[in-house]
């Protein structure tokens, strides 16, 4: 350093604390620039109180929230675990609320309810965000890691393109440097061009950024493709064979 050239203090104490936390850090973040997460499952999750009720009255019995949640982790599974084998996506992926049909459907509730249920989530939807609930870790760990000097960004496969609109619902759009939206971009996990367009705008090789997410095949091991690290929230245990580490709950990214 050239004997004029001075450090301001606040510069100093910013690179100390940001080394601070970085040591706090999963160790899979060490050495990367970016964190990339998924939303649905991972950031936030469905209202399954609403979602609850739509089916307690479509079906007529009574349906319990957590019994909801859990269905839909399960069915991720058996979704990740078809496309391990080579199957491709499910047909059904690209239909409007194809995951709650799914739910419902594992809860036994016959086709044509499910059918009916899909219009009153729609309307429901339009009332307010059905994937409306922060985890309840998301501010903080987001905070933890913006603090850190990474920078943030989310993957999200939508079907309506309200992305931004649902961030900012939840407050948490202010902590994230890019936003992509697979209906506005027109692509979608687990395809690798979303990954890559998300690179390319961070400005970011892949080695220099870790995928965070819940879906084995369409987060963990899409991000794995293309070179980037990945870690797996899976909170339930569904996924011992996992090649990337896990975590059980978000705060772990932070320690």
């Amino acid at each position: 350093m050239p004997p004029d050239e001075k450090i301001e203090p606040d510069t100093v104490d910013t690179h100390a604390s940001r080394l601070e936390a970085r040591a706090l850090l999963h160790p899979s973040l060490a050495g990367v620039r970016a964190v990339l997460f998924d939303v649905g499952g991972t950031l936030l999750h469905p209202d399954w109180e609403r979602l609850a009720r739509l089916a307690s009255q479509g079906a007529g019995r009574e349906f319990n929230p957590s019994e909801l949640g859990r269905k839909f982790k399960e069915m991720m599974c058996a979704v990740d675990a078809s496309m391990q084998r080579g199957e491709p996506a499910p047909e059904d992926s690209r239909r409007r609320n194809w995951v709650f049909r799914r739910v419902y459907r594992a809860l036994e509730i016959d086709e044509a309810t499910c059918e009916s249920l899909s219009e009153q989530i729609d309307a429901t939807h339009a009332e307010r965000h059905l994937w409306c609930a922060p985890d309840g870790e998301a501010a903080r760990v987001l905070g933890a890691l913006k603090a850190s000097g990474l920078r943030l960004a989310v993957i999200s496969n939508t079907e309506d393109g309200r992305l931004d609109e649902l961030l900012e619902l939840v407050e948490l759009k202010t902590h994230f440097d890019l936003l992509i939206d697979s209906h506005v971009v027109g692509q979608r996990k687990p395809d690798a061009g979303i990954f890559q367009l998300t690179l390319a705008q961070l400005g970011i090789a892949p080695h220099e950024a870790v995928f965070v997410g819940d879906s084995y095949a369409h987060d963990a091991l899409a991000a794995l493709a293309v070179g980037m690290r990945a870690i797996l929230l899976d909170p339930l245990d569904l996924y011992p064979e996992s090649v990337c580490p896990r975590i059980r709950t978000l705060g772990e990214l932070v320690g």
